[in-house]
């Protein structure tokens, strides 16, 4: 009987070793990948970025009076040393200063459109070419480095371990990244004005940026965008304050590239200013508000999300997405996520700002 015992234990033994290694071989190519998956900096930048204090408003009410936006410089010849691309209103700038756009309902509902795959753009003058699993990069050299092919699989790597039920295309098709080494090359790249930090347009899938200390954040932004638009239909466009806070969200959480003024104005939120949850979900354009109600809308629309995506496991956040995208109204596609007490915006509202203080509800704070 002693015997029998032992020999049981070693049976089992050999079976469970068996299992560990044969598990240990299966993911041992997975683990490897996530670990490069933690960025730390922006490996695009060009030199050090101290932010500017800290300063605390009182924002206005929403919107105020309309201030122009700078104007647009008008694209350059055709031809001139070969780096015209784009024309003229096909992208959606990026201000040097760090500021997204919202894009536009036309852009969210074409992006990721079908067509032949395999077939790229040639590159540009005095630009590399590389192909590699979920992109085509072009890069301002004699070759596309290791870093920069490496980095931006990293980051799309990264960006699915939130995004990956959104946008199953991936797989097949890819984006196109065009990567300057100087202002200058891009402006000339693009036609883009001269403030412009970088440009993007989600219906063709690609993304333009030149080195600096943005060019990262940028990256990370705009390929949410490019992931998460695509999920919504054109007779259900994303919201723009879901779309632009999940965009903000990746990019600071899952890129490490929080906007320099994120956290003031968080603490503006945590302070009780921001505008009702009912009002900010029905603005669907940003245009003739001021620069400090633009970026309180950003922070807060990040917030809101950030705490929806964090407050309950399992697929809330997609089924809230989902119930969207098919058309239903926001508290129903909140209350059929998350259950009770989420019936309504204003519950939403009061659990969203009780966390901002406490964060017992997510954690987030802690």
């Amino acid at each position: 009987m002693d015997i029998l015992h032992k020999l049981r234990i070693l049976f089992w033994g050999l079976v469970i070793g068996l299992w560990g290694l044969f598990m240990y071989q299966y993911v041992s190519d997975d683990m490897s990948l996530l670990k490069r998956f933690k960025i730390v900096r922006s490996p695009f930048a060009a030199k050090t970025y101290t932010p500017p204090a800290e300063r605390h408003v009182t924002p206005p009410a929403f919107p105020p009076a309309n201030p122009q936006p700078p104007d647009v410089i008008t694209q350059l010849p055709p031809g001139q040393n070969g780096l015209n691309l784009v024309k003229t209103g096909d992208m959606k700038d990026v201000a040097a200063t760090g500021m997204m756009p919202e894009h536009t309902v036309a852009d969210k509902t074409a992006a990721a459109p079908a067509g032949e795959e395999g077939v790229y753009p040639q590159a540009p003058d005095g630009f590399a070419m590389k192909v590699t699993q979920h992109f085509v990069l072009y890069e301002e050299g004699p070759e596309v480095s290791d870093e920069f092919s490496e980095t931006l699989e990293s980051l799309h790597g990264n960006i699915m371990l939130d995004l990956v039920a959104f946008s199953p295309w991936t797989r097949e098709k890819k984006v196109f990244i065009y990567y300057a080494n100087t202002a200058e090359t891009y402006r000339k790249l693009t036609g883009r004005p001269s403030w412009s930090g970088g440009a993007a347009s989600l219906s063709e899938r690609k993304i333009y940026v030149y080195k600096s200390d943005e060019a990262f954040g940028i990256l990370a932004h705009e390929l949410t965008h490019i992931y998460f638009d695509s999920f919504f239909p054109a007779a259900n466009p994303s919201p723009l304050w879901l779309s632009e806070g999940l965009a903000t969200y990746i990019q600071s959480e899952r890129g490490n590239s929080t906007p320099v003024w994120l956290a003031q104005n968080l603490k503006l939120l945590e302070g009780g200013s921001g505008f009702k949850l009912a009002d900010l979900v029905r603005i669907q354009d940003l245009q003739g508000a001021d620069e400090d109600n633009v970026r309180l809308w950003y922070a807060q629309s990040y917030s809101v999300v950030r705490f929806l995506m964090k407050m309950k496991a399992g697929d809330a956040f997609y089924v809230f997405c989902k119930n969207l995208s098919a058309g239903k109204p926001p508290a129903q596609s909140l209350y059929q996520a998350y259950g009770m007490p989420y019936n309504k915006m204003s519950s939403l509202e009061y659990a969203w700002r009780y966390d901002l203080k406490t964060g017992k509800i997510s954690g987030v704070n802690r």
